[in-house]
């Protein structure tokens, strides 16, 4: 269902095609986000050509929507890189930080590629890689010391990958995502309440099974 629902909507929303790779975005803002994205792409293109080749080759598509909790991620059914629009859009975001966000999830995409998942076990050594190819870009720009520590920033901010650290950090930025969606206030409200709830009932279950080698969270 959520497949088709992704499926949906790339079928109505803008697209433009760089170098074969689909970049989605929503017509709300006159293309500005795209215009963003593509300004990015073409900086990896310039200064690390051999990673845009592997960029454009590991992922299908670059979509532009609202992440809860998150500026990227990558989708395995899609080989899709999302990026929150906020962090797009924003005004104080350069061009080289979302070009550093999309090495980050196109190196999910090259790891996935090569067997290697995205389990609770793996996930902190993984993010690993994925930030030290950001480092590596980085060191190819021009401007690269000021994204080397805003990656290193990135980097402190979410030192904890575990499902539950993950859940919640969705669920903090729930409310804020469900606005940006145009979703009225007493229903993000709503929404947030009962996640909230769920959340704690999965960190107790998580507590009960913590010596039993299940994961209640997957």
């Amino acid at each position: 269902m959520i497949r088709f629902f992704d499926w949906l909507c790339m079928k109505l929303i803008n697209k433009r095609t760089i170098d074969g790779l689909l970049v989605f975005y929503n017509s709300d803002h006159a293309g500005k986000d795209a215009d963003k994205v593509v300004a990015a792409l073409r900086l990896i293109q310039k200064f690390d050509p051999v990673r845009y080749k592997q960029i454009v080759r590991d992922l299908k598509r670059i979509w532009i929507t609202t992440i809860p909790g998150g500026i990227g991620r990558f989708i395995k059914s899609t080989s899709t890189c999302e990026l929150d629009r906020r962090f797009v859009l924003d005004e104080h975001t350069v061009t080289e930080q979302i070009a550093s966000t999309i090495v980050h999830e196109a190196t999910h995409a090259r790891l996935d590629r090569r067997g290697i998942g995205y389990q609770e076990q793996l996930r902190a050594r993984v993010e690993g890689v994925c930030m030290g190819r950001e480092q590596a870009f980085a060191a190819k720009l021009p401007d690269g010391a000021n994204i080397r520590k805003w990656v290193e920033a990135s980097q402190i901010q979410s030192l904890e990958f575990s499902n539950v650290a993950m859940h919640a950090r969705r669920i903090d930025d729930a409310r804020d995502a469900l606005l940006d969606l145009n979703a009225p206030v007493w229903l993000a409200d709503i929404i947030v309440f009962f996640a909230g709830r769920r959340h704690q009932r999965r960190i107790r279950r998580a507590e009960r099974h913590s010596t039993s080698g299940t994961d209640p969270l997957s």
